[in-house]
Formats: C-alpha cells, sequence, structure tokens
C-alpha cells in the first residue's frame, strides 16, 4: 500500500467481533483511518447478514472516515447496490431497472429487456430474497429462446442473484419470466452497443453565429452509416431557457456539409444566449421505446470583433492624405489588442487603386499591439472607392475572421480656375505719336498691376471652394453650472492656416480648456464626433466612459478629469 496512488482503497470483509470500548477505537482504528483519509485512500466494507453489532459499528465508521462505501449484502438493495458500484467503478456501464415485485410462489414476474439494434450482449440480473424459483428467457416473438435469436447465453447463480448474459441478441423487447419465488425480487439489466455516439462542435462557440450541432456514428472506432430508418435528434437546453428539440440530417442543409456523408448536423441560429449549453443527442429506430443516447455540454461568448467609424469621407483632394475613419477591436465594451498585420485592407471595386489606404495605431503597445487604428487614405482619382476591413482574430483556440461595414471615400481634383490668355501689342514704327506712346505706357502699367492680382485670385478660388465645403463648428459647451465656458465658431487662437484647411476640426488645445486635452472634436454635416487622441486623460460621454470615438448631439454631459461639461446647440445661461 506504500506506494499506492490516491483513490486506491481497500475493501475489508469480516464476520469478527470487535471490542466496542473507546480505547480500542482510539488507539487502533482512528489513526488507521487518519493515514488512509490523509493519503486520499478509501476503506470500503461489507457487512454480511448474521454479522455481529459491533462488527457493523466498526465497518460503518471506517467506510465514513475515509470517504469509503459500506455495502450491506444482507438484503436485495445492498447487492444491486454493490454490483452496480462495480459496473461503474469499472466504467462497463449503469443498471437500468426492468422490474420488481413481492411475489408469493404462485405469482409470475414478467421482466422485459430493451435490445436495441447493434447490441453486443445484453446482462440482465435479478436480485432475490432466497435461492428458489424459475427463470424462462423469450425472444421478441414471445418464444423460447433458442440458437437463431442469438449466439450464445449463459446463467450465472448465487443464492441470492442470478446473472443471465444474452450474446448478440436480435432487436426487440425480450422477457425474462420469473415464477416460484416467495419474496421480493428486483430485476435490472445493461446491454453493451457496437455502435457509438459521437459529437463535433467546439466547447467555445461565438454569440453571433450560428451554431452547428454534428453528430456521426461509428463500430470499433470507425465510421459507421447507419439504416434509412433510423433518427438523430438532439435536445437542446440554452441557459435558462427551455429545451428545445432538432432533428439531425445528412442532406447537405441546415448546417450539414455534405450529403450521405454519414454526419449529422443541425443548425442552431445566431443570436446565441450567453452562457453554457446542455445537449443530448439520441439514436433511434421505429418501433423501438429506447434510444441511444449520448450528453455533451458546450459553452456561448462573446468573441472579440471589429467595429468601424467613418470620420470624413467625402470632398477628399487626390494626393492629400486623410484620416478617414477609425478602427476598434473589442470584446463587449472591452478594448482587445491586435497586431496590425492581423488587419487587412481590402479595396472593393477599383484592383488598380494606387492610392494610400494604410492603418496607423493609437498607442500600442511593447509588442506592437493595439485596439485603436486610424485609417489614413490618400486618393489617386476622383470618383468613389468601396472599402473594407477583415480582421483575423484569434480566440478560444479558434482562429476566425470578421469583417467591417464598406466604407464608402469620395474624391475628387482640386478645383482649377481656367487659365487666362493675355494678348501683347507689337510697338509701331517710330513715327507713332506722341500721344500713343503716352496710351501704351498706361496700359503697360496696368498690366503690371493686374497680372498679379489675376495670379492671386486664380490661386484663392480653390481655396475658397475647399473651405466652403468644410463643415463649419458650431455649439457650445457650458459648465455644469449652466456658464458658458465655449463657443466653437469664435475661437481666437485657432492656427490660421489650420483655420482655412481644417476648419472643422478643433483640437482639445484649441479650445484652451485643459480638460480636453488629448481630445479632438470633428464636425459634420449635422454631427458632431468627439474622439480621444491619448489615454492620459479619461473622458466620459453621458456617463458612459469614451472608447475612441463617439458622436454627442445637442444636451450631451461631457466628463472630463473631475469636471462636468455640457455640449448645447444653443447658448445656455445660469440657473
Amino acid at each position: 500500500m506504500e506506494g499506492a496512488p490516491p483513490g486506491s482503497g481497500l475493501y475489508l470483509i469480516s464476520t469478527n467481533k470487535y471490542p466496542d470500548h473507546k480505547n480500542y477505537i482510539g488507539h487502533k482504528l482512528d489513526p488507521l483511518a487518519d493515514l488512509y483519509f490523509g493519503r486520499e485512500w478509501h476503506i470500503s466494507t461489507f457487512a454480511l447478514s448474521g454479522i455481529p453489532e459491533s462488527n457493523l459499528e466498526i465497518s460503518t465508521k471506517l467506510a465514513g472516515s475515509t470517504s469509503g462505501h459500506i455495502f450491506l449484502l444482507d438484503n436485495i438493495n445492498g447487492l444491486k447496490s454493490f454490483t452496480e458500484h462495480l459496473l461503474i467503478t469499472n466504467k462497463i456501464g449503469k443498471l437500468i431497472p426492468s422490474g420488481e415485485k413481492k411475489l408469493t410462489f404462485n405469482d409470475l414476474l414478467i421482466s422485459d429487456i430493451e435490445v436495441l439494434p447493434g447490441t453486443e450482449y445484453v446482462m440482465a440480473m435479478f436480485f432475490r430474497d432466497n435461492n428458489a424459483g424459475s427463470f424462462r428467457l423469450k425472444n421478441p416473438d414471445g418464444l423460447e429462446a433458442s440458437t437463431g435469436d442469438r449466439s450464445s447465453s449463459s446463467v450465472l447463480e448465487t443464492p441470492n442473484t442470478v446473472i443471465w448474459i444474452i450474446n448478440d441478441p436480435i432487436p426487440g423487447i425480450w422477457n425474462v419470466d420469473v415464477t416460484g419465488i416467495s419474496g421480493l425480487v428486483s430485476s435490472w439489466y445493461l446491454s453493451s452497443n457496437k455502435y457509438r455516439l459521437n459529437f463535433q462542435m467546439p466547447e467555445v462557440v461565438p454569440t453571433d453565429e450560428a451554431a452547428v450541432i454534428s453528430a456521426f456514428i461509428s463500430e470499433a472506432e470507425a465510421l459507421s452509416k447507419i439504416s434509412l430508418d433510423a433518427t438523430v435528434e438532439a435536445d437542446v437546453t440554452p441557459p435558462g431557457l427551455s429545451t428545445v428539440s432538432y432533428k439531425l440530417k445528412d442532406d447537405g442543409s441546415d448546417g450539414d456539409s455534405k450529403s450521405g456523408d454519414g454526419y449529422y448536423s443541425a443548425s442552431i441560429p445566431a443570436p446565441l444566449s450567453e452562457g453554457k449549453y446542455e445537449v443530448s443527442i439520441q439514436l433511434s429506430w421505429p418501433d423501438v421505446k429506447y434510444s441511444l443516447t449520448r450528453d455533451f455540454t458546450f459553452e456561448a461568448k462573446v468573441f472579440p470583433s471589429i467595429t468601424m467609424e467613418p470620420l470624413y469621407t467625402s470632398n477628399l483632394f487626390i494626393g492629400e492624405e486623410y484620416t478617414v475613419a477609425t478602427i476598434y477591436t473589442r470584446i463587449k465594451d472591452s478594448p482587445y489588442s491586435i497586431l496590425p498585420s492581423s488587419i487587412d485592407a481590402q479595396v472593393i471595386n477599383d484592383a488598380q487603386f494606387n492610392g494610400i489606404l494604410k492603418l496607423s495605431a493609437r498607442s500600442p503597445d511593447a509588442e506592437g499591439k493595439a485596439w485603436m487604428y486610424d485609417v489614413i487614405f490618400s486618393p489617386d482619382k476622383s470618383g468613389q472607392l468601396a472599402t473594407a476591413f477583415k480582421a483575423e482574430l484569434s480566440y478560444a483556440n479558434r482562429t476566425y475572421s470578421r469583417y467591417t461595414e464598406n466604407l464608402i471615400l469620395e474624391s475628387r481634383e482640386i478645383p482649377q480656375a481656367p487659365a487666362q490668355n493675355y494678348s501683347y501689342t507689337t510697338p509701331n514704327d517710330e513715327s507713332t505719336d506722341s500721344s500713343e506712346t503716352i496710351n501704351k505706357s498706361k496700359t503697360n502699367m496696368l498690366l503690371v498691376i493686374t497680372i498679379p492680382i489675376g495670379v492671386l485670385f486664380i490661386l484663392i478660388i480653390p481655396i475658397v471652394i475647399y473651405r466652403s465645403s468644410l463643415p463649419k463648428p458650431y455649439g457650445f459647451i457650458s459648465d455644469e453650472s449652466g456658464n458658458s465656458v465655449l463657443i466653437f465658431n469664435q475661437l481666437k487662437n485657432r492656427n490660421p492656416v489650420k483655420s482655412i484647411f481644417l476648419r472643422h476640426v478643433i483640437t482639445g488645445a484649441e479650445t484652451g480648456i485643459s480638460e480636453f486635452a488629448e481630445t479632438n472634436f470633428i464636425f459634420g454635416k449635422g454631427s458632431l464626433l468627439i474622439t480621444a487622441t491619448g489615454s492620459s486623460h479619461t473622458i466620459r460621454i453621458n456617463n458612459q466612459p469614451l472608447v475612441g470615438s463617439a458622436y454627442i448631439s445637442d444636451g450631451t454631459w461631457i466628463g472630463a478629469t473631475g469636471k462636468l461639461f455640457r455640449f448645447t446647440t444653443e447658448k445656455t445661461y445660469p440657473e
């Protein structure tokens, strides 16, 4: 016993009478029980009929102190309990009840035994109060068993137990008639089937995808195709909900990948409830009461996903570089950082695109991973460009893909004013009079002044057109008391060049409010987007943390470093 592993045990059977005084128990039995319990060994005992009372007490104490079993072999329940313990311990199976009755000598007990197709053997067990009685085995046709309905059978009989083993029985309901016994008779059986139900499904599945349950039948570790009249069904119990039954099919539909390949499948539609699902698969045949069953569980979880928020997608000039969108990878509302190489930018409608479409990670970690990415775009031609982004993600031992929605980018050329033709008059001969000379001199002076003004006008026109196409900042920021602290269209500290080319983007520094550092306000046509550009300042929008970017509207509360502000489209006043 010294090298025995945890879970080992000692089975003790005795008819001796033990001393019942406390010294014997304290000095002899308690140290032994403590030793076994400390090494995770158990002592299981058998109590036979007619043993002394002290023997039963000691046996019960030893079994209880070491997490063992005590088997009372002086009654039918004890015999059945011991038999079932042996079967389960040796992974043979579990007993199925088939009848119990207290008989007189002339009474009859008919025990039904359900035999499924593919059954290798059936072990029928009868526990009785005495060793009298007769047992008659009948096949599903109601006739005495013969060599044609089984390959062989055998009987093992003890005073209180009869065990009948039937090898390779034909399918159907077999009967055992029990007569000639006075007392209680309990009938049980177990069977071994050559068919095995197997299932194919990940232990964890995403909640936003349909889950496919797939099962197949094997025989001797090889795939076995069952008869056409057999059916495979699954009872699925979602977390906290009622059980739903699905018929698994092998016809290439409803989640089944290939018709007739021996794999039976059914699809549970998305979205799935988050939590553990319980599944029971049954293989059954017509006119057969029982079925082969296999139980398993799987868990549905929220997987990381990719989302995109468009920023500035129109009036994009050729050759200029823009941040047109922000991409996020998250689990629910929590960041999930990935490498830039895990995201693939795809151009959908232009195979000849030669512009710039790339990602720029925000605040990457030491491994280069980030959960926020800016989409940088520079068009090479005018027109609409359709793009999307594919993320290759890994989670719960599974690699999968997720896509953003399409992003439509509208580009155009920088407007050019039409070129103007200037004509110059060739001087006449020296006989030209003085008045004509004076007129020419005035004309030349006018040209000298007009040409620079025209060039300047040509340069200004596209700038004016571009600036007028940009949305104008609007709205007010007030403190929690209603005092106006910021008017977006009256900022005094804006960079002149930036106010022309990026008048729709106001940085936190330009607001003059320190709490808005590391934020940008991006004005669109009827919209306002607030974007976090760093992580040192925490911003909350309507008491929710700002994750990347968020649209705000009239009346939105903005919390920043312990202070509370409110955005409104109209100026507010203290209450």
